[in-house]
């Protein structure tokens, strides 16, 4: 159940046809197919996210934004959508509920909703696209100790069986969980608390309460620098959720707008640029942005992806870029592409094949023995033996030979490549 107390660019769009270099055909497409989600996953809920399973739609969300909100003199449902915000998981449920509801149906914002506001859902009928799901909890792998008091609603089963309850009410529409670091991280079992089968079970328990999940860790703003700063910790939270909610489920990076901590620094926008990327390189099918800001003084304030200007300008340049590459990212990976650096830097990489083509995206990473990321050459083994592949939006290209590409990386940088 979600409580009160969880808080309340055209020229930009790359043109995705148009080749310099002959494509080889693949032979045994099917067997190259890595495991992983699929747009036919949408289909099941008909007012949910992406019902018909369109591959136009890659899903960009914020957490937790009241639509009746203003910032600038304009609603926040209408600043967000202006930035390629698609929608808001959790419109909350307290005394002002109605207001954020009239704030969302006056934008025409989407919204996952309180479940405790289904009845309302199921009988606007006339406002069904506005309400594509259901945000049943946020952390209850941490919030069931929540101030050092037990809660036993939040344990797996119960998480569990109040997300059956809502999927049996209202089955047109997906359930949604965000986790903690608890889950979400390599070592989340050590702060992990009153288990109730194991930690493993737990997890997996937890994570078959969600339809569509996310978990929380903002390394790049954690108050504890020196230990796991980096892009490579968002990449790792999906690495790690794969895990407990298996190769099918859709997962969603989760990265910080501000200084999401009372403690820690303040995200800056290549900080923000390199860890959506890391969460998709990694197997991220979506991106939730945390717009919460938080200071030792005790204020605060809850739309920094909009009051910071520099992150606003690179939020909308980073989601039209997403969305330009919507139906590349949203085909099937496949084996077939690896890559190294000429420093020992880690080089997570995608290959996919849409329309015919192949595409390769790569960033240069970090990991925890070497957390900063370095400029490097890095040798990229493609599934192609020679040619010419596009750079996408750098206006250049590089070639191809013996099945090779070498190019030259920044720090935290990602080339995508068309051929």
């Amino acid at each position: 159940m979600v409580r009160a107390r969880l808080l309340a660019a055209a020229a930009a769009v790359l043109a995705l046809a148009g080749c310099t270099a002959t494509a080889e055909t693949v032979p045994g497409l099917d067997d190259r197919r890595l495991p992983g989600p699929t747009l036919d996953y949408y289909k099941q809920w008909s007012n949910g996210p992406n019902p018909t399973g369109d591959p136009s739609i890659f899903p960009i969300s914020v957490w937790m934004q009241d639509p009746s909100g203003v910032e600038d003199g304009v609603k926040l449902g209408a600043a967000y959508p202006q930035v390629g915000v698609d929608f808001t998981i959790g419109l909350w449920d307290d005394e002002w509920w109605y207001l954020r509801r009239e704030g969302l149906l006056a934008t025409d914002w989407r919204a996952f909703v309180d479940p405790q506001r289904a009845d309302v859902v199921l009988g606007d009928t006339a406002h069904a696209r506005n309400y594509v799901g259901y945000l049943v909890a946020d952390e209850p792998d941490m919030n069931k100790a929540y101030g050092d008091k037990f809660h036993p609603d939040m344990q797996p089963s119960a998480i569990l069986e109040e997300a059956n309850e809502i999927r049996a009410k209202d089955p047109s529409r997906p359930t949604y969980l965000n986790f903690s670091p608890w889950m979400g991280t390599p070592g989340g079992g050590v702060g992990y608390g009153y288990i109730e089968k194991s930690y493993e079970e737990d997890m997996r328990t937890y994570c078959s309460a969600a339809d569509l999940v996310s978990a929380d860790f903002y390394g790049w703003t954690h108050p504890d620098r020196d230990h796991r700063v980096g892009a490579y910790t968002y990449g790792e939270v999906i690495d790690t959720m794969r895990k407990w909610c298996g190769p099918d489920k859709p997962i969603y990076g989760f990265v910080e707008t501000g200084h999401p901590h009372d403690k820690g620094e303040t995200i800056t926008p290549d900080q923000l640029e390199s860890a959506v990327w890391n969460t998709i390189l990694h197997g991220a099918t979506g991106i939730n942005y945390f717009a919460h800001s938080f200071h030792t003084d005790g204020t605060g304030e809850y739309a920094s992806l909009l009051t910071r200007d520099d992150i606003r300008e690179r939020v909308k340049s980073v989601n039209a870029r997403l969305t330009s590459l919507a139906p590349v990212l949203n085909s099937p990976s496949l084996a077939g592409v690896s890559a190294k650096s000429d420093n020992g830097i880690p080089v997570p990489v995608l290959h996919k094949v849409s329309d015919g083509k192949h595409w390769v995206i790569a960033q240069t990473d970090g990991n925890a023995e070497n957390p900063k990321s370095k400029a490097a050459e890095v040798e990229l083994s493609v599934p192609t033996t020679s040619g010419t592949a596009t750079v996408e939006g750098e206006n250049r290209t590089v070639e191809i030979q013996n099945g090779k590409i070498v190019d030259k990386f920044a720090p935290y940088g990602v080339h995508v490549y068309r051929f």
